[in-house]
């Protein structure tokens, strides 16, 4: 009983992605880019306060 409710369940999500296809691809779309500028932002800030340690170490040898 359990696949065949498992079965519908996953069918019905089915066609709701297909009728709603448009709406999902700008939906994800747009999370994804979210999400890239999030990575680039995290990486810059990453980046500097690496470049940070390293110019303090630097003083601190001399």
């Amino acid at each position: 009983m359990l696949p065949l409710l498992a079965g519908i369940a996953v069918g019905a999500g089915a066609v709701v992605a297909v009728n709603n296809r448009k709406e999902l691809k700008e939906k994800i779309s747009s999370s994804a880019k979210a999400v890239k500028e999030t990575v680039v932002e995290k990486t810059k800030s990453a980046t500097s306060k690496k470049d940070d340690t390293e110019k303090v170490e630097k003083k601190e040898d001399e």
